[in-house]
């Protein structure tokens, strides 16, 4: 089973990213995530990327501090460290990268410019091979997530009801709770 195929970020990666100023309302972004079906918009003012906003920003940081979501701008909300990969980059690296960050979305840079953006769904589409290395990680995450000071593992908020739960799986591309799956399946 020793086959070397090289499998770059740039096979796996989508290249029309979602992408929106950091001056603009969570309520607008949320309506962008609505409309364009994603879960996360790159923030950026120029070319380079500067942040990263995710339904579950927008659940911990404002919804849940009951805060109004036309007067908060998504620059005071998103992650801002942000960690990128370069496309000619392997995908193994990148499967990597989220792994040890306990990350599921990575901007893909080149030159400073954002031209695309990797998710670990992407990663499990384009090289099934690699899922290990993101299960494994979602493993010692939960070990780790018996101890208070982890936030992040795989417990988190469903992309379909918003509910938070102790536990999501990865279904159609996006992280949902055991009940939403459920319903989908049964559709």
């Amino acid at each position: 089973m020793e086959m070397e195929t090289k499998v770059t970020v740039h096979d796996a990666m989508t290249s029309n990213v979602i992408t929106a100023d950091p001056g603009i309302s969570v309520a607008e972004a949320a309506s962008i995530m609505t409309e364009k079906k994603v879960g996360s918009i790159i923030v950026k003012s120029n070319s380079e990327p500067e942040g990263l906003i995710t339904e579950s920003d927008i659940i911990r940081k404002v919804v849940s501090k009951d805060l109004a979501a036309s007067k908060v701008t998504i620059g005071e909300v998103m992650s801002r460290n942000l960690i990128s990969i370069e496309p000619e980059r392997e995908l193994s690296d990148a499967a990597r990268l989220m792994a040890k960050n306990s990350i599921r979305r990575l901007p893909v840079v080149k030159d400073g410019a954002l031209v695309g953006i990797l998710t670990s769904s992407d990663v499990m589409m384009v090289a099934p091979e690699l899922t290990e290395i993101l299960v494994e990680n979602a493993r010692i995450e939960e070990n780790r997530a018996l101890s208070p000071e982890n936030e992040r593992s795989v417990p988190g908020v469903c992309e379909v009801c918003g509910n938070y739960e102790e536990y999501l799986e990865e279904y159609d591309g996006r992280y949902i709770c055991e009940e939403c799956k459920e319903d989908l399946e049964g559709e």
